[in-house]
């Protein structure tokens, strides 16, 4: 067929014979036929173990890319959005890696490695492994008092108690941070007396059948949710036993925009180019917060977000930046209003524009982006994208502040501590002059916000009208 159909096309049968030759000798390794055949079967298998097994294979998922926190932290959240529960480490359960272990009411669990934690090594699971074979540890105190001190110091301990390699024993991680410390040195202190033959007053009480007094743990209240989950996270780079945002789920699904949708770019038939400057909103986490300088001198920021299905990056130019660089830092939970970067070859970016605090964000009105399979035919025609004029024009209220322009920048400073959607009005007396700030330089009204102008700018300075 090819031959014939190239000599019609003007093409010499020589040249059309040298073609096939070409194409029959690309075919015998491009379209092997056993490959093809190995990777149905690859691919049967470990669906039907995906389907049948889902514990034990997310375990070995997770240990093909031990060490990739960030890949880890996405497998966690995709096995607690299918059911499959992740276990904390523990120094009596868990071994160097991702392990499957039954829990009391027999459903399975993905266990937690000891080496997953961060200055655990593989010598230190290796001791912790090798005294708990003898016997299980009981509490803080006996591992202490067991454990090699050579192959797990005071880091390595402090460590897994942020990760809660001890909460099976029931006492708080508050008590045991503040006794490890001395409990280690105690037990360092002993073996180095009995190397040397000698005996302490314990060994003399014990002699002559006085018992010592077992210690205690001091009566200290525990640390708050948010700081345990803190602790986790520095240790081991994610959140294991919860989600700082766990409790904000609900108010999450209200977003426009979300990183689970991010992955979803890639099934677009653009790939996600025509969302490339949509207004969304984004609901998260701050993870971190850092400030760069451009070559013109000024200060923007650079941002990521985090939410319950991973992370993406934000950019703050410096005039947005300057508003909350003094009111952002990591950790906190905000809502993010921005339009997407969208580039060939690059992770997709957030333009941000207003950072509000979640606990204070009520929805906007902004229309999700257009489904899949459905280019957006004007995504800056979006409600937001009406003049800051018709939005104050439509504002059931509205703010006017009298001052001075030397105040112009403590009075905006103040107002980006509470945005939203109250329109502000900048009344100049000296210049007769009235502004209308830039929407993302609105407040939400709210007494507090008020009370901060009116120390600055005098209450007789500050007005809230309403329709």
């Amino acid at each position: 067929v090819l031959i014939p159909g190239c000599v019609r096309n003007g093409v010499s049968e020589d040249v059309a014979n040298q073609i096939y030759d070409e194409m029959i000798s690309f075919a015998s390794y491009a379209f092997n036929k056993s490959h093809a055949a190995a990777y149905s079967v690859v691919a049967m298998q470990t669906g039907w173990l995906k389907r049948y097994y889902p514990e034990p294979f997310m375990a070995a998922i997770m240990n093909s890319v031990f060490g990739n926190s960030a890949k880890i932290a996405a497998y966690i959240q995709y096995c607690r959005g299918r059911g499959i529960p992740i276990l904390p480490p523990s120094v009596n359960a868990s071994q160097g890696k991702f392990t499957v272990e039954r829990q009391p009411d027999g459903r399975l669990g993905i266990l937690f490695g000891l080496g997953a934690v961060k200055n655990v090594g593989a010598g230190a699971v290796e001791a912790i492994v090798a005294q708990r074979q003898q016997a299980p540890f009981t509490d803080i105190f006996d591992f202490c008092r067991r454990i090699d001190t050579e192959a797990v110091n005071k880091r390595v301990v402090e460590s897994l108690i942020k990760a809660g390699a001890f909460d099976f024993t029931g006492a708080r991680r508050s008590q045991m941070m503040a006794v490890y410390d001395t409990e280690l040195d105690a037990a360092i202190s002993r073996r180095k007396s009995n190397v040397a033959g000698q005996l302490s007053l314990f060994d003399l009480a014990s002699d002559m059948g006085m018992a010592p007094k077992p210690p205690r743990l001091p009566p200290l209240p525990e640390h708050p949710p948010r700081a345990l989950l803190a602790m986790e996270k520095e240790v081991t780079s994610i959140y294991i036993t919860g989600h700082p945002l766990d409790e904000h789920r609900a108010l999450l699904e209200k977003m426009t925009f979300s990183t689970a949708d991010l992955s979803e770019l890639e099934d677009r038939p653009d790939h996600g180019m025509s969302l490339d400057g949509q207004l969304v909103e984004m609901g998260g986490i701050l993870t971190e917060v850092k400030g760069k300088a451009t070559k013109k001198g000024a200060y923007m920021g650079f941002i990521t977000l985090e939410d319950l299905s991973g992370q993406i990056e934000g950019l703050v130019f410096p005039k947005v930046f300057e508003r909350y660089q003094g009111v952002i830092a990591a950790d906190d939970l905000v809502v993010l209003e921005g339009r997407l970067s969208i580039r060939e070859e690059e992770a997709p970016k957030l333009l941000v524009e207003t950072i509000t605090p979640l606990e204070s964000w009520t929805p906007g009105g902004l229309e999700r982006p257009a489904p899949q399979g459905h280019r957006s035919a004007a995504p800056h025609k979006a409600p937001a994208a009406k003049t800051d004029a018709q939005w104050a024009q439509e504002a059931p209220a509205k703010l006017f502040l009298r001052l001075p322009r030397s105040q112009m920048a403590d009075a905006s400073a103040r107002l980006a501590l509470y945005p939203g959607s109250v329109p502000v009005y900048l009344h100049i007396p000296q210049e007769k002059l009235t502004l209308l700030s830039p929407r993302t330089a609105w407040c939400d009204g709210s007494p507090a916000c008020l009370e901060r102008l009116g120390e600055l700018l005098g209450q007789e300075n500050v007005k809230l009208t309403e329709k």
